[in-house]
């Protein structure tokens, strides 16, 4: 009888909810970033949804070129470590908001008529929550403004999230054009800024010629360089973002003579500056972006003779980075783990481009998982969440930073450090780390940084 009697207490101290633990409440159960085990909201009430987000499965959507412009192509390594990733956290974490992510990617060839296009297949039939690392200054730029305002009504209270682009072009910090877009790589123009400057500390009083694509990305980083440049700026050759042919551009810039060359061009194009200079025996100093990585440079330019080959030719190159490097730092757990994440779940071989993707999709993760623990996972929750974040940052990710968006701030990472490529292909830091986020952003010696925002 006493028995009975204290299975009634039991009972009614539950449905009371004054003994939570008897009733199965254990917070202790909760996942280690504060996003509950059973993927129901922190406060324990419904996951609000719109599109994109069952039970189940979260949807998501990526446009970049996988073919046609050959330059842009080769950076479709990007999706395979973004999907090798996710594959990753579905396999290993329960996904995020203890769903699985499905990651669709399209294939938009660098055009802005086909990224437009794909924008609208993922919005409208596949119904993705949210697109991720959408790549290309050009792609991007014909799409964006439908990803904003599907119905072209001029309400944009219907957008798709325009997360972390793979595009640094300054215009992408816009919340009041495009609410619902934001930057990740480091802006173009900033980064013209610190290259300036490198080459202002490395040769003093010399000359320089610019080569740059004629498009939003060539342009803020030729925008950025003369801004800071303290010599002689001797000539200037723009091409087409299609031009498979720059060698009269190179001729012009080679006839001026000067010390350096600025070229602020995509990989293939900047193989090209590379073969004109070996097939002349001309040695200028280049210095290049950060969209040029070494280790896919090294590929290209060394050939059947290998990469080794490739990094004896580019060795010297002037830079900036803001990710580990998968080739000096090999000793760092951080690319311990990355390795073996590309390697167990099919992502690409050891480079640069695919450290890049696993930084982007880390960042997504933690997009979705505040999400989740906010309770809305809807088109607008999702965006909430990702201008909520303060301080994130992927352990590939240079030491010092981090993500930090508001509604009123678009740009993701705003750092980067001056670097220089070793012969094995390394890259050599050339100088402390700028973090262009705490600086004034005028255009002083001391200012580490220009004005402007945040291309490819």
């Amino acid at each position: 009888m006493k028995f009975l009697r204290l299975i009634l207490v039991v009972s009614l101290l539950c449905l009371a909810g004054l003994f939570a633990f008897a009733c199965g409440d254990d917070d202790e159960d909760d996942g280690a970033d504060g996003t509950p085990s059973d993927g129901t909201p922190s406060d324990g009430g419904d996951l609000q949804t719109d599109f994109g987000v069952t039970d189940t499965e979260i949807t998501l959507g990526m446009t970049l070129a996988q073919s046609g412009n050959p330059s842009a192509s080769a950076y479709a390594v990007i999706a395979s470590a973004i999907e090798a990733t996710f594959a990753k956290y579905n396999a290993e974490d329960n996904g995020a908001c203890n769903r699985q992510i499905n990651f669709i990617v399209e294939d938009d060839q660098y055009d802005p008529a086909q990224a437009l296009e794909r924008a609208t297949k993922l919005a409208e039939q596949d119904e993705v929550v949210a697109f991720v690392g959408n790549l290309g200054t050009p792609a991007v730029s014909g799409q964006v403004d439908y990803i904003n305002d599907p119905n072209g009504d001029g309400d944009t209270s219907d957008g798709v999230p325009h997360l972390y682009l793979s595009t640094g072009a300054s215009k992408w910090n816009d919340p009041e054009q495009w609410p619902w877009t934001i930057g990740y790589i480091p802006d173009y123009v900033l980064e013209g800024n610190i290259l300036a400057q490198a080459v202002n500390e490395q040769y003093p009083d010399s000359t320089a010629a610019i080569l740059y694509q004629n498009d939003d990305f060539g342009e803020d980083g030729r925008q950025g360089f003369t801004e800071l440049y303290e010599g002689e700026i001797v000539a200037e050759q723009s091409y087409e973002a299609g031009a498979t042919e720059i060698t009269s551009q190179l001729a012009n810039i080679r006839d001026a003579d000067p010390d350096i060359v600025f070229a602020y061009s995509l990989p293939l194009t900047t193989a090209s500056v590379f073969r004109y200079m070996q097939a002349n025996n001309w040695n200028p100093q280049v210095v290049w972006s950060y969209v040029n990585p070494s280790s896919l440079l090294g590929a290209v330019l060394g050939g059947e003779e290998g990469e080794a080959a490739g990094y004896a030719q580019i060795a010297g190159v002037i830079s900036t980075n803001y990710i580990l490097d998968p080739i000096s730092d090999t000793d760092n757990p951080a690319i311990t783990e990355h390795l073996r994440v590309m390697s167990e779940y099919g992502g690409p071989d050891p480079n640069q481009l695919a450290v890049y993707g696993h930084t982007l999709a880390d960042l997504v993760v933690e997009t979705l998982n505040v999400a989740c623990e906010n309770g809305d996972m809807t088109r607008a929750g999702v965006l909430a969440a990702a201008e909520s974040l303060q301080g994130f940052r992927s352990d590939l990710l240079l030491e010092g930073i981090t993500v930090n968006l508001s509604s009123d701030d678009h740009a993701a990472l705003e750092a980067l450090q001056p670097v220089t490529v070793a012969e094995d292909g390394s890259l050599e830091p050339l100088g402390e780390l700028v973090d262009f986020e705490n600086e004034d952003g005028g255009e002083g010696e001391d200012s580490g940084a220009g004005e402007g925002e945040e291309g490819q």
